[in-house]
């Protein structure tokens, strides 16, 4: 009986060591695939709408206690005198709401606020900073201010290096835009795994997460499984889980090629065990959805 042995490669799906055009490239194929997986996969929900609106209501609630965005913020008297007053009319509400990160959310529930999110360079400065006014333009110059605004008045501190930081900007009330700004950060930070804990940004925390994660899928993935499906060549995997307030994997629904196939990844999801603590969020234990794609390659070796 002739036997198979199985070669496979786990990858992040990086462009960093590419040239841009190559980048470009890439990221055009890389969407184009994720959306495959996303249409195919639109029968198998990680969220009913039911529970996608009450997470959402309920994360926009914790987000405004804490941040307490308001007209007269410094933050917002800041943007007042150095953003154009006419770019807010460019702002478009119905563009972000109708993005696939909102469009389930029915209009009553749908809190109509824009935030800006960013994390901290080594010298203390805002970087990887992102915001979707449904206007690229928008986008670009309130980055570009936000930028030079003193980060100390919003309160944060030499430890919030390893969180995702968040701030709102905008909200509209009355079918007004308005300049409604945090007085203070609301701080995000991933969960940690076991071997991670000495990391001190958000990005390497989160890197670390999924890294050590796949690492495990590898070393414990079922050859047998992946064998009795035929499957060769790359595919595409997408981990679906929750991370709760105690540092439990919960609620694992990762889509795959199929059902085998996903049950088996579900498996590893469910049995990996080296989180040493949950997310937080201003220094609070919370739940954490995580979510990322990885190719796995299955060759034969012969």
């Amino acid at each position: 009986m002739k036997s198979t042995v199985l070669f496979i490669a786990i990858s992040l799906i990086s462009l960093n060591s590419y040239s841009q055009t190559e980048k470009d490239s890439l990221t055009k194929i890389v969407r184009e695939r994720i959306k495959n997986i996303k249409d195919s996969q639109s029968e198998n929900p990680y969220y009913s709408k039911e529970e996608a609106q009450e997470d959402y209501t309920n994360e926009v609630g914790t987000f405004q206690a804490l941040a307490q965005p308001a007209e007269d913020s410094d933050l917002a008297n800041y943007f007042k005198i150095y953003l154009e007053k006419k770019l807010l009319k460019k702002i478009d509400f119905s563009a972000i709401k109708w993005s696939s990160f909102y469009k389930h959310l029915s209009n009553n529930k749908y809190n109509y606020t824009i935030r800006l999110t960013f994390e901290l360079s080594k010298t203390g400065k805002a970087t990887n900073c992102r915001i979707n006014t449904g206007n690229k333009d928008v986008d670009r110059k309130v980055i570009e201010v936000f930028k030079k605004y003193p980060l100390e008045k919003l309160g944060l501190k030499e430890s919030d290096k390893s969180g995702k930081i968040s701030v709102q900007l905008f909200a509209k009330e009355d079918k007004d835009v308005l300049i409604k700004a945090s007085k203070f950060a609301v701080v995000d930070e991933a969960p940690v795994i076991k071997g991670c804990e000495d990391l001190q940004f958000y990005w390497q925390v989160n890197k670390c997460l999924y890294e050590q994660l796949n690492e495990y899928i590898v070393q414990h993935i079922s050859l047998k499984t992946l064998n009795s499906q035929e499957l060769r060549g790359e595919i595409i995997l997408r981990y679906r889980f929750t991370i709760n307030e105690t540092g439990k994997i919960t609620k694992v629904n990762s889509i795959a090629p199929n059902k085998i196939i996903k049950d088996e990844i579900d498996r590893l999801i469910m049995s990996f065990n080296a989180i040493t603590a949950p997310g937080k969020r201003n220094n609070i234990p919370k739940t954490t959805y995580c979510e990322t794609y990885r190719t796995i390659t299955i060759e034969n070796l012969k």
